[in-house]
């Protein structure tokens, strides 16, 4: 049996020391971001004018270790990839495997191998572990900032949506949502004071958001002795805007890719746009194809004698490459966003095409 034959002697060898490699890179990629966010975050606390807690700044830092690693994964098995290549290169480990005669495909079958499991360890591992982390990470920089954005929260019961006032506060709890006209159907409306004590209760057929305030059609309220009272056609200030009903309290990244298909199905079912949550879905299932891409593009880019020794080159080429991906997958997701295109098509184009766009400058290499 051929020790280059999967999972054998030397495709192990290729393999442990291409992860090796994408281990470094994330890790330095990781550390450079994160002190940069922390220096950041430091700038903000320190011009607050107000008390805030105590701020532990390293685990904040750790908290968001794994949204900083799936923002740059891409950019590390890039960086990783060529980096690999490149001392296989120099070593000529790579000329030595060729001249087995091992095609291309069997000679880059540990990295490719290596880069798809890369993307599967995150999504199945990384993932859901930062789902955690992000939603505490979240909830500390709203205590230390004040600015809690939790306004709207689907649930199996329905949807419940909190308005803040200045003489205390309102929470909705609706059947549905209809997000483009700003409207809760059957809503039940807790009214409370500003010591939290229960005003009223009210419940209507339909309360819409306007400029004017909530707009409450066939209101009838009960008040805390129990007396029932007959409001009809009745407004309630405000505090939120039409934008604060399109947008769940939960962003994508703060659920798990185990979780975000039953989330996507009850925003949805209540009436809120679920497009931002859909993409990331699709975007995180894409990644182990993505990563194979990247890893055959830096192969192409990488593996060629007039590369030998030239760092600058490499460096360059890396930059651009690394650049008009970043670009392209931005300007798709922006266009699914927007829902110019699916949502399906914005999330699953950019790993298709890297894909087929490495394996065909690959191929016709390996031609020449």
């Amino acid at each position: 049996m051929s020790q280059f034959a999967p999972f054998g002697t030397l495709f192990r060898y290729f393999a442990f020391r291409f992860i090796g490699w994408i281990c470094l890179c994330l890790f330095s990629l990781v550390s450079i971001i994160s002190l940069i966010q922390t220096i950041e975050l430091v700038r903000r606390v320190s011009v607050l004018t107000r008390d805030v807690p105590d701020v532990n700044y390293l685990a904040m830092a750790l908290l968001n270790i794994p949204n900083v690693m799936h923002m740059i994964l891409p950019f590390a098995i890039l960086s990783g990839a060529m980096l690999c290549f490149s001392a296989w290169n120099r070593s000529n480990e790579f000329v030595a495997v060729r001249g087995f005669g091992q095609s291309i495909w069997a000679s880059l079958g540990p990295a490719l191998f290596a880069g798809f499991m890369v993307g599967m360890a995150f999504i199945t591992v990384i993932n859901p572990i930062g789902a955690v982390t992000s939603r505490a990470y979240e909830a500390k920089l709203a205590e230390i900032f004040g600015n809690n954005k939790n306004d709207l929260t689907v649930s199996e019961s329905g949807i419940w949506i909190r308005d803040s006032l200045a003489d205390g506060k309102l929470i909705f709890h609706g059947d549905s949502l209809d997000a483009d006209a700003s409207q809760i159907i059957n809503p039940v409306i807790y009214e409370f004071n500003q010591a939290s004590k229960l005003r009223r209760v009210i419940k209507a057929d339909s309360s819409q958001l306007t400029k004017t305030g909530w707009m409450i059609e066939n209101a009838v309220s009960w008040q805390s002795n129990g007396a029932e009272t007959a409001l009809g056609h009745i407004v309630l200030p405000t505090s939120l805007g039409a934008l604060n009903l399109q947008q769940s309290s939960l962003s994508p990244q703060a659920l798990s890719i185990f979780q975000l298909p039953e989330f996507i199905m009850s925003l949805e079912h209540a009436g809120i746009p679920a497009t931002a949550h859909r993409i990331h879905l699709y975007q995180l299932l894409a990644l182990p194809l993505m990563m194979v891409g990247i890893t055959m593009l830096a192969a192409r880019a990488t593996l060629t004698n007039s590369l030998r020794g030239s760092r600058s080159r490499l460096f360059i080429r890396g930059v651009l490459l690394a650049t008009a991906i970043f670009i392209f997958t931005y300007f798709m997701q922006v266009m699914g966003v927007s829902l110019r295109i699916p949502t399906i098509v914005a999330a699953w184009t950019p790993a298709f095409t890297v894909f087929l766009i490495g394996a065909i400058i690959l191929a016709r290499g390996d031609e020449a």
